[in-house]
């Protein structure tokens, strides 16, 4: 065998290896396309018998270091699913509009829609456990939050300039 025989060889090797690879991964991708399609791409549990007759599970090996990429993938997924139903919305509202302005009711269409999406990017979500108000009044011992101008901090940068610490 020559040494350029086995180059061929190897490269054409590397070639299906790296083709193989990219088919997978191009499945895996096809298969978890949607977030809530998880649990129907989830295979059983591998249960192995053991000499004395107790199944042991496989996956449970598996769990602790197949989590934190699932995490990853299933963020990247929401975040595209997000991308895309936000694309869908402007489509809807775009067409809307063309419809309102042929009918003549297009600058009213565009004020209502102003209004309802300031009304709906406005309102609040439940507080997380500990997490402090933007209003120190009601936080414990009334604790500001970090970045808001106080009194005493207006005064003594008036009076000593920004820098101050005293």
């Amino acid at each position: 065998m020559n040494a350029s025989d086995i180059k061929e060889k190897l490269d054409v090797y590397r070639r299906r290896k790296r083709r193989e690879e990219m088919t997978e991964t191009i499945k895996n991708v096809i298969q978890n396309v949607l977030p809530w399609n998880e649990n129907q791409t989830m295979k059983e549990p591998l249960l192995v018998v053991s000499p004395n007759n107790v199944e042991v599970s496989l996956q449970d090996d598996q769990d602790t270091e197949s989590t934190n990429t699932d995490d990853s993938i299933d963020q990247t997924q929401c975040t595209m699913l997000k991308k895309v139903m936000y694309a869908l919305y402007f489509l809807l509202w775009a067409t809307l509009y063309v419809i309102a302005i042929e009918f003549e009711f297009g600058a009213v269409y565009f004020v209502l829609s102003t209004l309802i999406f300031i009304w709906v990017n406005t309102h609040s979500r439940p507080k997380k456990p500990g997490e402090l108000s933007a209003y120190s009044v009601f936080n414990p011992e009334c604790k500001a939050i970090e970045g808001t101008l106080d009194a005493s901090q207006f005064e003594r940068e008036i009076r000593y300039g920004i820098g101050s610490v005293r």
